[in-house]
């Protein structure tokens, strides 16, 4: 259970209001934070999950901000609303800030716990999905220390496993026999419960074409084989810190 949320709003605003009173029988204790440059400045620098509601008023600055406080504090980020009338600095600065985002000012409430409960699991959870044993050891011991790792050694394999087990990231074999990569990214796109489910490909082949090709099937992004073991560790923590999702 969500025991402490920051949220930084303007708490006049009746849409932050309906928010707040909705939480209110769930005993969490919140933390008002005006949207002002200095009062974000002031945030902890614990692990804290901030719940940002966006107003019309927003600007380059309070962007800024916030995009340097996720940078250098150790916070969840939670952007609620669709900024408008941004111009094309602020919408850049906007769309750079890693975080989670649910697009409608009356988020669901529900769907929300969920996904900062699963934020506060101490180790995410990656299925790595390759059909050579070798590959699944070596990338097991290279993320376990940092990460509660699943192995799977076909694309079928992985489908059936997420059907039953929940993870947050997938790190897909591009090339498999009988199910490839593109196959299962295809299935798990296709799938309602699985759609926002993070896929990075793990190739071999360092090949320009290769490349361009795995990502025109619209994965989180790549990993060659071949990196140093440190490296290959280093990309998947720098997934989770950067990466944006997006509810509606």
């Amino acid at each position: 259970m969500v025991k402490e949320l920051y949220v930084i709003a303007d708490k006049s605003r009746l849409v932050v209001k309906n928010f707040l009173k909705e939480l209110e029988p769930m005993g969490i204790n919140i933390h008002i934070v005006p949207p002002a440059v200095g009062d974000i400045a002031c945030l902890p620098k614990e692990h804290i999950h901030v719940i940002f509601f966006l107003g019309e008023d927003i600007n380059s600055i309070i962007l800024q901000t916030i995009l340097m406080a996720k940078k250098e504090l150790d916070m969840d980020l939670y952007l609620i609303g669709t900024p408008n009338n941004l111009s094309i600095e602020e919408a850049n600065l906007y769309n750079s800030i890693p975080s989670t985002r649910f697009t409608s000012f009356n988020p669901d409430l529900e769907k929300m716990l969920s996904v900062i409960e699963d934020n506060d699991l101490e180790k995410k959870r990656v299925l790595v999905v390759d059909d050579e044993p070798i590959i699944l050891r070596s990338v097991k011991g290279w993320l376990e220390d940092s990460f509660e790792v699943f192995l799977v050694n076909s694309g079928e394999m992985a489908i059936e496993f997420l059907d039953k087990h929940p993870v947050d990231l997938i790190l897909l074999d591009y090339k498999m026999p009988t199910m490839d990569g593109p196959e299962v990214l295809r299935r798990i796109r296709a799938d309602e419960r699985l759609k926002k489910l993070a896929v990075i490909f793990l190739t071999a082949n360092n090949d320009r074409e290769m490349i361009k090709t795995a990502l025109s099937y619209k994965p989180e992004g790549y990993i060659l084989k071949t990196m140093e073991p440190a490296d290959i560790k280093k990309s998947v923590k720098e997934f989770f810190k950067n990466r944006i999702q997006t509810f509606s």
